[in-house]
């Protein structure tokens, strides 16, 4: 996996010189979780100008890769990025970061509990990707569904954490996420091994 994971790379280098600052940063700090990486931000970045997704709402991010990532994306199809991260620092640094790679403008960056937060917007998301906190994926996941329009998708992040072994208290989460988007109807799901797992699922119907 890692020989494929090297020769995919060796195609999607970064040419954007905030996102490779950002993953020396990733690499050597002890403070921060780790980020989607370049192939999820591509991925993710691609899907949404596949779908031509113009209002996109974000949830965790911490100092901004995932943001940029996605405010790339909005920008070109004329949109906007609403961005949630709990942390006051991980916010100055997100806009800081944003203001640098010339995106500050299309994003609307909030300070906030992503599962208080939530019941503050409005509905009609294209997209929505879920990297918050991992055990709030299932509680916030009905509202996530209602906030996204029909024909609109929900992504999220660290959802392959059960098979790669990761720690009880952040797989639990996910495979409980997984077999709830799976189970519903309104939805149509699958998961794809990009980084630590995407799950990506379509909205059929309300």
């Amino acid at each position: 996996m890692n020989k494929i994971s090297d020769y995919i790379d060796s195609f999607i280098t970064s040419k954007n010189p905030v996102l490779n600052k950002l993953t020396e940063e990733y690499i050597n700090r002890v403070d921060i979780s780790p980020c989607i990486g370049l192939q999820t931000g591509r991925f993710i970045s691609w899907l949404i100008q596949l779908t031509n997704a113009k209002n996109v709402l974000e949830f965790g991010t911490c100092i901004g890769y995932s943001t940029v990532c996605l405010a790339e994306a909005v920008k070109l199809n004329n949109g906007t990025l609403t961005a949630i991260e709990v942390s006051p620092n991980h916010c100055k640094e997100t806009t800081k970061n944003l203001k640098e790679a010339g995106l500050l403008d299309y994003v609307n960056l909030i300070h906030g509990d992503a599962s208080v937060e939530i019941d503050k917007l409005a509905g009609n998301y294209d997209f929505i990707l879920q990297d918050s906190l991992k055990v709030l994926y299932p509680t916030m996941l009905n509202k996530c569904i209602e906030l996204t329009k029909v024909g609109g998708i929900i992504v999220a992040d660290d959802t392959l954490f059960k098979p790669l072994g990761m720690k009880e208290k952040f797989r639990k989460p996910m495979d409980e996420y997984n077999e709830l988007v799976f189970a519903d109807t309104r939805l149509k799901s699958t998961i794809l091994p990009i980084g630590d797992g995407l799950t990506i699922s379509i909205k059929l119907h309300d």
